[in-house]
């Protein structure tokens, strides 16, 4: 299974709009990176979790996500462990801080990616941003993030494969640092050129279909927005309403 992948199941999420689902993921994301409050993140952590049940996601998919990525958190709270200024609880602090910060982005991404296909998160992007197009080329850009979304599975795919067969072949990926550094050239080198070769064949396929960067395209997927997402939308108002109030009169330990 691969975990970024879309999860088919029928829920409450999966039969919403992607452009409520990207406010969501959106304003989570700002919220998150802004807030310096370890009590604030690990109820957002919390909010994750509960938008998880209503999707009726398997917790491991969740997991898997923040795994994939353990590199990044370790380094992430190590760094700041042992460079930030202050008392030693408020160095823990700040370092489960951040480490919840990236965490939290990690598992509403994967929320995301579980309960909308990648075609319909370009069609919602296009339609979320399209405003802007006067500006931004919110087409391609939707197009360029759609086609991330689709290959970034299938490159953790391949990756597997990779390592399996050079592990078949004698390469180690265990021992000593220099072991380690030529187990993962051995892995990096084939994977780039994998990915190198897939994209030329992409964009073979996409001129060979009349694609013309900037043109307005049908989509097989039309949008509709229904009471649905209009209850979702005046929560998510009233939920940013309340968060403000809250927040102009908090102030975090520091």
């Amino acid at each position: 299974m691969n975990y970024g992948t879309f999860y088919p199941t029928d829920s409450f999420w999966h039969r919403r709009d992607p452009r409520i689902k990207l406010l969501i993921v959106i304003l989570n994301a700002m919220i998150t990176i802004y807030e310096n409050s370890l009590g604030w993140q690990l109820f957002f952590l919390l909010l994750n979790f509960i938008l998880f049940i209503q999707a009726r996601l398997p917790f491991v998919r969740a997991w898997k996500t923040v795994y994939s990525f353990r590199w990044l958190v370790i380094l992430t709270f190590l760094a700041n462990l042992f460079t930030a200024g202050g008392s030693m609880l408020q160095v823990v602090i700040l370092s489960l801080l951040y480490l919840l910060r990236i965490v939290n982005l990690l598992v509403i991404s994967s929320w995301l990616l579980a309960t909308t296909e990648p075609l319909t998160i370009i069609k919602g992007f296009e339609l979320f941003f399209h405003p802007l197009r006067r500006w931004i080329p919110v087409g391609d850009v939707a197009m360029i993030l759609g086609l991330s979304f689709s290959f970034f599975p299938l490159l953790i795919e391949e990756s597997r494969e990779i390592t399996m067969a050079q592990r078949a072949r004698g390469v180690s990926f265990e021992g000593k640092w220099w072991r380690r550094l030529t187990g993962l050239l051995a892995m990096v080198i084939p994977l780039f050129i994998t990915s190198f070769r897939r994209s030329l064949e992409v964009a073979q396929a996409m001129e060979a279909r009349g694609f013309v960067p900037g043109k307005e395209r049908g989509s097989l997927h039309e949008l509709r927005w229904d009471s649905g997402d209009t209850w979702i939308l005046v929560l998510i108002l009233f939920a940013i309403l309340i968060w403000v109030v809250v927040h102009a009169g908090y102030r975090p330990l520091t």
